[in-house]
């Protein structure tokens, strides 16, 4: 047995020698954080790419809601000689030392190693923790085999030449390989594996707050890796680097068919950060939905605006999209491609709304405020966009640095953070709060403003807000309570 369930004993898992390796995915419910309750993707690959290599189980803490005590118990059972983590977003930085924490506890000889996002990002503050042993930076799919093999071996000096391995030597100093190519690496022909998650769970979770969930089961999918473009605010290609990889339109079919047949999904949601820059691809995939006559309804929260004509939106219409979110960012040209630098004229989005509202597709919008170098009148500007497109529903969110962003780049060298800012401070998380100060703004003007016109312009009418009451699936009054916790607490819910 690989997998484990919160009610299993342990005589039924207990194996007379330690197991090759233990994926364990932490509960993001640990210090009182808010749940991340999205398919762990990383999981599914590093599913396909050991389960047919090694003695390999996978411990989903989050899915299970367990405690640290329960972690322990499991993590002495499995006695794992490898521990792996994948780390998905620097915010969960605590659950992540705590996991280290745990499984030094449960087995002191286990061999440690971080992945994703925070280490990617963070390398020198993961290495901090000397519970972990090893980090790997960018995506581990090149590597990971042979990384563990050398470690499983016994062959430690050979496990650290992998490019990308991060570890603290004899000395006490940091030993970090770089990627040796910045072009994106990620092997777009490997195969999600859904084999040891608790798929149901998944499936049907809400996660309103991403503008991901319908009601029922909803499958979140990648057809594609990366991004080409080079908005400031955004870490994307230090972590994946250069370009897009697209995996094959029949292993992405292959996957819904499963998913379809297998566990009643009837609603997807695309995360493809370019889902629609391989025109071809994207058509493919979509009319595949019509000729297979699969009845789904799909979205799609991250899309390219300037990708987007007539006769695309009606392929996405004639194949059961719903809804989409385009990226507007700022109703100012000159914020938008010279501070942001995001690819798209804001000329197109009349006949984009036009053209969604005559095919009954939903969309919603996002913006961003308070980048350095953007004034106060360009900021009013963006809300006046905001509200002269009428969109079916508009988000603003505060710029936020990052690591290894442009913007926290900038933000830094012109001293526009707080003195005692970390990213390993839990204050210093979210796009409501605020912490770029500059002569033109201060991050209370921005929670302010922000949570105002947020009600404003998105809830004119009675009509109105039945509209997003239905899109959020909330009732009338749940979302006039939301709200009013918005306006009161300037939009920052814990």
């Amino acid at each position: 047995m690989n997998h484990i369930n919160k009610s299993d004993s342990p005589t039924r898992v207990k194996s007379s020698t330690p197991n090759d390796v233990l994926l364990f995915i932490p509960n993001t419910r640990w210090f009182n954080k808010r749940p991340w309750m999205v398919v762990p993707h990383s999981a599914l690959i590093l599913t396909a790419i050991l389960k047919e290599n090694h003695d390999f189980f996978l411990l989903d803490a989050n899915a299970l809601d367990l405690s640290e005590a329960e972690c322990l118990q499991q993590i002495k059972t499995i006695s794992p000689r490898i521990f792996l983590v994948s780390g998905i977003s620097v915010e969960y930085f605590q659950q992540y030392h705590k996991a280290f924490e745990i499984v030094k506890q449960a087995t002191p000889d286990c061999i440690t190693v971080f992945g994703g996002i925070y280490p990617s990002l963070m390398s020198e503050e993961a290495l901090q923790d000397k519970n972990i042993d090893y980090i790997f930076i960018g995506p581990a799919e090149g590597g990971i085999l042979e990384f563990i093999h050398h470690l499983l071996e016994g062959q430690f000096e050979e496990a650290r030449k992998i490019s990308g391995i991060g570890y603290c030597d004899a000395n006490g100093e940091n030993i970090i390989r770089r990627p040796k190519s910045t072009e994106i690496n990620i092997d777009p022909n490997i195969k999600p594996d859904y084999s040891k998650i608790d798929v149901e769970f998944y499936l049907t979770q809400s996660a309103k707050e991403y503008n991901y969930s319908f009601q029922g089961p909803t499958a979140i999918l990648l057809t594609s890796y990366g991004c080409r473009y080079n908005c400031s605010f955004c870490a994307a290609r230090t972590i994946r680097g250069r370009g897009i990889n697209y995996r094959s339109t029949e292993d992405v079919l292959e996957e819904i068919d499963s998913l379809i047949q297998n566990h009643g999904v009837r609603h997807l949601s695309f995360l493809d950060e370019c889902f629609l820059d391989d025109r071809e691809h994207a058509m493919t995939i979509m009319q595949a939905f019509i000729d297979r006559k699969y009845n789904i309804t799909w979205k799609m929260p991250n899309v390219s605006a300037w990708h987007l004509d007539d006769e695309l939106l009606e392929l996405m219409k004639d194949s059961g999209c719903k809804m989409i979110t385009v990226s507007v960012e700022s109703g100012n040209d000159r914020v938008l491609h010279k501070i942001i630098r995001k690819p798209v004229k804001l000329g197109i989005f009349p006949n984009i709304v036009r053209k969604c509202n005559e095919l009954g597709i939903e969309i919603a919008a996002n913006f961003v405020i308070g980048m350095p170098g953007e004034t106060w009148d360009e900021i009013r500007e963006t809300f006046r966009f905001a509200e002269a497109m009428n969109f079916d529903l508009v988000s603003f969110h505060i710029a936020t640095p990052y690591p290894k962003t442009d913007l926290y780049k900038i933000a830094k060298e012109q001293n526009l953070l707080p003195e005692n800012f970390d990213f390993r401070n839990p204050k210093y998380f979210g796009t409501s709060e605020g912490f770029i100060t500059t002569d033109e703004f201060t991050p209370l003007e921005l929670k302010v403003l922000r949570a105002y016109e947020w009600d404003r312009i998105n809830f004119k009418t009675p009509e109105n807000i039945e509209k997003i009451a239905r899109m959020m699936f909330m009732s009338v009054e749940q979302l006039n309570d939301h709200r009013k916790q918005t306006r009161t607490k300037l939009g920052i819910h814990h």
